[in-house]
């Protein structure tokens, strides 16, 4: 009797949770003083969009005819309990032409909704992995954890010390604003890209 091969992950994309973003899933305002406050996390579109539409694979219309891309996502709620939902990912707005966002993420239980991550276990990631059999997944992975063998395959840790490590570097020598974590790893092909690396 043959049994069906193992789900393996095809793609990870990673993002940073700041300060600003964890607000954001609280439903709080935003760090800066500018308003808005929306309740959403930004990626550039340039280099992220063609990937996380291999994940949001699914076209829908939205308020205004607005064309965006959905994704039904697998996520475990606080109980441990393995549940569905869907996420929406808009391209970008005119206010903000740079960078596409995955909307409404303070009421969607994968990423809020009694499951924030923790903050005492260093920097808190955002990742949404493809897995082979076509599902879609959230999780939190932190820098303790990632820096600690064991809790993740080795190119998830690789990937995410790697770009962690050149996110710094490039940070220290910013006047500006700080680059945050994020990028993404094509377990297919082997592409690995950390945003801080252009």
């Amino acid at each position: 009797m043959s049994t069906a091969p193992k789900p393996h992950p095809d793609l990870l994309v990673y993002k940073e949770i700041g300060p600003g973003d964890m607000r954001k899933l609280l439903a709080e305002s935003n760090d800066a003083d500018t308003g808005g406050g929306a309740r959403d996390l930004r990626l550039p579109w340039k280099t992220f969009r063609s990937v996380m539409h291999r994940i949001f694979t699914d076209e829908a219309v939205a308020r205004g005819g607005k064309k965006i891309r959905t994704a039904q996502v697998t996520y475990k709620d606080a109980n441990g309990k393995t549940s569905q939902t869907t996420l929406e990912y808009w391209p970008a707005t005119t206010s903000r032409p740079a960078e596409d966002r995955v909307s409404k993420v303070h009421s969607n239980p994968a990423l809020a909704g009694g499951r924030l991550p923790n903050q005492d276990k260093g920097r808190v990631f955002l990742l949404f992995i493809r897995w082979s059999n076509g599902e879609i997944r959230t999780y939190y992975a932190y820098e303790d954890e990632l820096r600690t063998p064991g809790k993740w395959a080795a190119e998830v840790r690789s990937a995410l010390l790697t770009c962690i490590a050149d996110t710094d570097n490039k940070n220290s020598k910013r006047a500006g604003s700080l680059l945050s974590v994020q990028g993404y790893y094509d377990f297919l092909d082997g592409t690995v890209h950390c945003h801080a690396n252009g």
